[in-house]
């Protein structure tokens, strides 16, 4: 029997808390394959949806454990409270979750579409390479944003058999390439304003303007290209953007409270997406910032860091 203790330390470090961010990457993924590849709502496979859905989530679940206990050295200097150098979960416990459920993820994603598959196993390359290497260098932000991005084409792809995968056009590749780049740079954001905000010494103007340059990226590539070419709607979802975006910038440089703001920041994965859901799908206007709350409301039941 798990006492409650150990079950909420297993949520947190599965940080399950941000899955709902996780749903919105690979439903806008899902949005953007079935804009590209079907139109034709008789040929999807609800089975199919259903079955990549939980393959992402067992692959970010499986990533986090994976996290977690390679870092058992690191963490028993610098946070022995944590639950594996604590005592309270055994390492080998900890990275056999971890590949069962990346084990999973990927066979389902090969069941649904062997180029779905394919996207899936680049995932995994990228938790690998994250895991070895985040506590060495401070560009392993690109792994992990990396297997953020890679959501996208999992989904996208898993409409397609691997003949039409091999007959797509290269021409779809600045759409999966300017997505990555808006979700990269908000990633890379969260991260350096966290650092900066985070340093004994008070950030300069430039340390404070660059992290929030980053924040402001899917902007840029994703609501900036749609206004461009007079996508008009895109509008709503760039000002909830900007307003959740300014409202957490304000408020950890007035508490100084980085955990709280990467955190919030986090959760607001979805108003990400959000930029081209509602062009893409406006009937589907309540997704993303229902799962953003969602993700919110999961943090008051285990850290989502």
């Amino acid at each position: 029997m798990i006492s409650r203790e150990r079950f909420i330390d297993l949520l947190a470090m599965s940080r399950f808390a941000n899955l709902p961010t996780v749903w919105s990457n690979g439903l806008l993924g899902t949005l953007v394959g079935w804009t590209l590849f079907e139109r034709n709502t008789e040929s999807i496979c609800p089975l199919c949806l259903t079955a990549v859905g939980l393959a992402l989530s067992f692959l970010y679940l499986g990533g986090c454990f994976l996290n977690d206990a390679h870092d058992l050295e690191f963490d028993e200097k610098t946070r022995p409270e944590r639950p594996i150098p604590a005592g309270r979960w055994s390492r080998k416990t900890i990275f056999t979750f971890a590949l069962v459920l990346m084990g999973l993820g990927l066979g389902l994603c090969l069941l649904v579409s062997a180029a779905s598959g394919l996207f899936a196993a680049g995932i995994i390359v990228c938790v690998l390479a994250y895991t070895k290497w985040h506590k060495r260098t401070a560009w392993s932000f690109v792994f992990m944003a990396g297997a953020r991005a890679l959501i996208y084409p999992t989904a996208a792809f898993s409409f397609l058999s691997w003949e039409r995968f091999q007959a797509v056009s290269p021409e779809v590749l600045p759409i999966f390439v300017t997505i990555a780049l808006g979700l990269g740079g908000y990633i890379l954001g969260i991260s350096l304003t966290a650092k900066s905000e985070s340093s004994p010494t008070p950030p300069t103007p430039k340390e404070q303007a660059i992290p929030v340059a980053c924040l402001c990226a899917p902007s840029i590539f994703i609501s900036g290209l749609l206004l461009l070419g007079g996508t008009g709607i895109a509008a709503a979802p760039l000002l909830l953007f900007f307003v959740v975006l300014i409202f957490s910038v304000r408020s950890v440089r007035a508490n100084h409270n980085v955990g709280q703001f990467v955190s919030r920041t986090l959760a607001a994965i979805p108003l990400v997406d959000c930029l081209l859901v509602i062009p893409l799908a406006p009937h589907l206007w309540f997704a993303c910032p229902i799962l953003a709350l969602l993700a919110l409301g999961l943090q008051k039941i285990a850290p989502a860091t």
